[in-house]
This record gives structure tokens, sequence and C-alpha cells, in this order.
């Protein structure tokens, strides 16, 4: 286990566990509070994140529709079957309930960054449900090179690359992927990264 602050007065921090299939566990701070009504059951079920709201014994209370097909992957029926309750158990053990812990958990080769927070973070508050929230990694990084495609001042084929490259994939991959040469991929990236540093001088 390792801690980490980085200063003495910040009170953001992180901590890694490591656990069965679990790694890099991170607190955050959070001031979330939320409503309980039609329109935010709505929201849930809109989203592409995979939500749960559990109580304090891992019995599961609500899933939206992506979560239910993760739990049908992992043969979850209650949390504590699953090495996720480890994070909840950690939660549950800190004073401060604005805390979020994340970590990063792999399901059928898809990345996946686990949130957990209480459902209600005012310190007052008597309700003792937990949010569990499953951000499909890959789309994140893919929402990410979209924006910075346009951030940068990307032409659409660098586009594509930038975005191939945020998914990790390799010169070769890439290349085969757009029926291009490896020395043309290596010409965007090249370009990219000029832009990239372009940018970023002029935002700082």
């Amino acid at each position: 286990m390792k801690l980490a602050s980085s200063s003495p007065s910040d009170r953001n921090f992180k901590l890694w566990l490591h656990a069965p299939n679990l790694h890099s566990l991170r607190f955050m701070k959070s001031s979330t509070f939320i409503p309980e009504n039609q329109t935010f059951s709505s929201i849930l079920e809109g989203l592409l994140d995979a939500v749960l709201i559990a109580d304090v014994q891992g019995a599961l209370l609500y899933t939206n529709l992506s979560a239910q097909k993760i739990c049908r992957q992992l043969n979850i029926v209650h949390l504590q079957t699953h090495a996720i309750w480890s994070i909840c158990e950690l939660l549950k053990s800190q004073i401060d309930r604005a805390l979020i812990l994340e970590s990063d958990l792999t399901i059928a080769e898809t990345q996946y960054r686990v949130r957990v927070q209480w459902l209600n973070a005012i310190e007052e508050a008597q309700d003792t449900r937990l949010i569990l929230r499953f951000e499909n990694q890959q789309h994140s990084m893919r929402c990410a090179a979209i924006f910075e495609a346009q951030y940068f001042g990307l032409t659409p084929r660098e586009s594509e690359v930038w975005d191939l490259r945020n998914q990790g994939r390799s010169r070769r991959e890439i290349a085969d992927q757009l029926y291009i040469s490896i020395d043309t991929v290596k010409k965007h990236l090249a370009n990219i990264q000029i832009k990239r540093q372009t940018y970023l001088e002029a935002t700082n």
C-alpha cells in the first residue's frame, strides 16, 4: 500500500491498493449530492457508464441498463461476492463522506474506471447507500481524442490517426487500419505533436 499527497495542505490525495483484478485505487474529493426524482432516474438510464446503487451490506438497490450487462458478465448478484467490495469497504472506513475512490477493472478485455462514493456526500446525511460508476476507458479516450483534435487543429486524417493512437494502437496497426504506409503514420504523428506543442505553449 502506498500513500502520496501533493502538498501537506492539499486535502486531495491518492492511495494505491492491490486486490484481485483491481489496481491503482485512488482517492478524490467530491461534494456531489444526487437528487432522487424521476428525471434523475431517466438520466441514469441514458448514461453509457454503468451505474449501481447498493446499501452498506452490498445488496444491489439499483442498476441501469449498462450496469445490468456488467453484472451478468461478472455474475454479480451481491457486491460482497466480488473484489469490487474491497473498494466499498475502504470507503466505509473513511470519515470524510466527500471522498471518491477510483480503481481500474478489466472485464472481458475491456478496461473500466470504477468510482465509488456515497450517494449523498453531505457529512450530516444519514444516507448509507453507495453509488458505483463504471467508465469505459476506450470510450473516454475516444472522446478525449475528438476534443483534442479540435483544440489542436488537426486535419481529418490526423484526427483518425490520433484517435487510434489514443486507443493504444501501434504504428503498424494504424497503417493497416487506415490503408496507409508506416512512414505516413509517422509523418502524421510528427505533425500532431507539433500542433499539440503549439497549442500547449499558447495556453500556458
